[in-house]
């Protein structure tokens, strides 16, 4: 079995500690999360993340049909809401996983695509839209099933349930189940007033539902707050739950 390791901290840490457990057994090549790309998934059998959420969102961005190890390199200082182990218990869990004993859950993802060009990666918990530059009015049109309207704000989330405890929650929204095939959006800090008064402040996108959206003005396009794309003037930005959900090892 040949499994990419990704680490936050590939030399001198415990990550590093981490990488010799996983060289009895496996045949590891190693990718740090800043340079990861799509071409290091080549051939693999299964990913391992070693770090914090940054370095599991990095690491599951480019993931399609391959199972991911989540694993928490330092519990103490680290949340660790997308980990599923420590380090201490990897040496047990990769004797599962050699063993085909290891459990799976399916953690649904949000595809986007820009001008109909879908992006090479996959958001595990949210996609941010807004204006460029953070301290302007987000200017955009929104068209989901038969309505459309103009809005502003201070931008616009769509959340997986794996999402939804995080910033999703503290711009108003409900977590929800990590396995719940929709989507959520909302609107971060509509600017309503008297003649400007929004219908479309929150939606549930279902499967086989997209979601447009269409700037205003220039824009950026976060993921998972990690990887960013700038978006123009008049560009046709689209939202739907992927066919490719994530497969994490319990």
């Amino acid at each position: 079995m040949k499994a990419l390791v990704v680490c936050k901290h590939p030399e001198n840490s415990k990550e590093a500690e981490s990488c010799r457990i996983i060289e009895k057994d496996f045949s590891p090549v190693y990718s740090w999360k800043n340079d990861l790309s799509k071409k290091d998934l080549e051939g693999i059998d299964l990913v391992i993340a070693i770090g914090g959420d940054g370095t599991v969102l990095s690491a599951a961005h480019y993931l399609i049909d391959k199972p991911i190890l989540a694993v928490n390199s330092s519990p103490s200082t680290s949340e660790g809401a997308l980990t599923t182990i420590s380090v201490d218990e990897l040496d047990d869990k990769l004797k599962e996983i050699k063993n085909n004993n290891a459990k799976e859950e399916k953690l649904e993802r949000i595809e986007v695509l820009i001008n109909n060009q879908p992006l090479d990666l996959l958001a595990l918990n949210e996609v941010f839209i807004a204006n460029e530059k953070a301290y302007l009015i987000s200017k955009y049109n929104v068209k989901f099933k038969a309505k459309e309207e103009e809005q502003r704000s201070s931008g616009i989330i769509f959340s997986t349930g794996t999402g939804s405890t995080a910033w999703f929650k503290s711009a108003g929204g409900s977590p929800f189940s990590s396995q719940s095939k929709f989507i959520e959006m909302i609107v971060r800090e509509p600017y309503i007033r008297r003649i400007s008064k929004f219908s479309m402040l929150k939606e549930t996108i279902k499967e086989n539902e997209e979601f447009e959206i269409t700037p205003l003005v220039p824009s950026v396009l976060a993921v998972d707050s990690i990887r960013e794309f700038k978006v123009k003037k008049g560009d046709s930005i689209k939202i739907r739950i992927s066919k490719h959900p994530l497969r994490r090892i319990k």
